[in-house]
Parts: C-alpha cells; sequence; structure tokens
C-alpha cells in the first residue's frame, strides 16, 4: 500500500469547511452581470495622481556640455627631457606622437629591482634593433604614498642610467598611450653594438 502521511486527515476536514468557488466563471461577454457583482469599498476612498514635473535642471542650450580638451603636456604630472642639441620641436612631436612606437614596456605591478632589470633589457634589446621611439608604461602612481615611485625611477634612469647617452629625448604619452603614465623615449639612429 505505501506511506501516506495525510490519509489521517481525511476525516478531519468536512465538506462545508472548504471554500466556495465563483458560482459561474464571469467573461467578457457578459458586463451586465460583471457590473451586478460589482460592491464599493469600504474605508476613504484614494485617488491616485501621478507625480508633479520637475522643470529641467539645465538650459538645453547647454546641453550638452562641451568637451574639454586637456592636454597631457599641460598637466603638472608631464615630464619630458633632451640630450644637448635636441631641438624644442623634436620634443614637441614627441609628445604629440608623430614618431612611430616599435615597443612597448609595461612595468605596473613590478617592484622597483624588477622594474629596473625589466627596464635596462628592454632598452638593451631596443638599442641592439636600432629602434627609434619605444614606450614605457609605469602608471601614474597613484596609490603611492607620497610621488609615483616608478615614474621617477623611470625619468631618473633616462636621465642619470648607464644608458643615458642613448636616448635623445623622453616625454609624457598621449592620452591614448597612456597618458602621465607612460613615457615615449626617442632613442639614438645609431644602432648599439656590443663589446
Amino acid at each position: 500500500m505505501g506511506f501516506r502521511p495525510f490519509e489521517i486527515l481525511k476525516d478531519k476536514i468536512r465538506v462545508e469547511d472548504l471554500p466556495k468557488g465563483p458560482e459561474r466563471p464571469l467573461c467578457d461577454e457578459d458586463p451586465e452581470e460583471f457590473f451586478r457583482k460589482v460592491r464599493p469599498l469600504s474605508g476613504k476612498p484614494i485617488f491616485w495622481s501621478p507625480a508633479p514635473k520637475e522643470p529641467p535642471r539645465f538650459e538645453e542650450k547647454n546641453w550638452p556640455p562641451r568637451k574639454i580638451k586637456v592636454r597631457v603636456w599641460q598637466t603638472s604630472e608631464y615630464i619630458e627631457g633632451r640630450a644637448p642639441g635636441v631641438s624644442q620641436e623634436v620634443i614637441k612631436a614627441l609628445r604629440e606622437g608623430r614618431f612611430a612606437v616599435s615597443r612597448v614596456l609595461d612595468l605596473h605591478g613590478l617592484t622597483v629591482p624588477e622594474a629596473e632589470f625589466a627596464f635596462f633589457e628592454f632598452m638593451r634589446e631596443a638599442l641592439f634593433r636600432g629602434e627609434r621611439c619605444v614606450l614605457i608604461i609605469h602608471g601614474r602612481g597613484l596609490s603611492s604614498p607620497d610621488k609615483p615611485v616608478l615614474k621617477e625611477k623611470v625619468r631618473f634612469w633616462l636621465e642619470r642610467g648607464p644608458l643615458r647617452r642613448h636616448v635623445l629625448a623622453y616625454a609624457s604619452a598621449r592620452p591614448c598611450d597612456g597618458g602621465p603614465g607612460a613615457t615615449y623615449v626617442l632613442l639614438s639612429p645609431k644602432p648599439w653594438k656590443t663589446k
């Protein structure tokens, strides 16, 4: 026969206790019968009205707002440098991204010793291959407590490092290449030879 846990409830429920369903289902074809069954609600009548429209918070003639063009070289985060004899026009062309970038080095997430090793290996290989312009991504250092650590180290290595004589110029990159979190480096056109 099997397990039937609700079998004992059969005798406890009477047919009179069950709620009665509608006598006859209402349908769209008999609206008079529907309205005969309608009764007014008890209590206060409630009226709903939509919230009043607020006036616009802007004048339409000023919308959409104009885009403000910020040039990286006009910010306090911008860095640049050049070797003696390199013209200001070269720096301008470099910061405007007019030199084709042939290689990219990303130093994000590296410690200073790891970044230093990666930087010099990258630069040696670029010089050995005779590449003219490279991009070094060091980040903006926004999470550093005082100033951007890797950005300052890259600047130091470019200006005072052992490969400085091969660096003609450097400048912060355009926003599409990393902005102040990256630096274009223009290298000497002469290929570097190992001794």
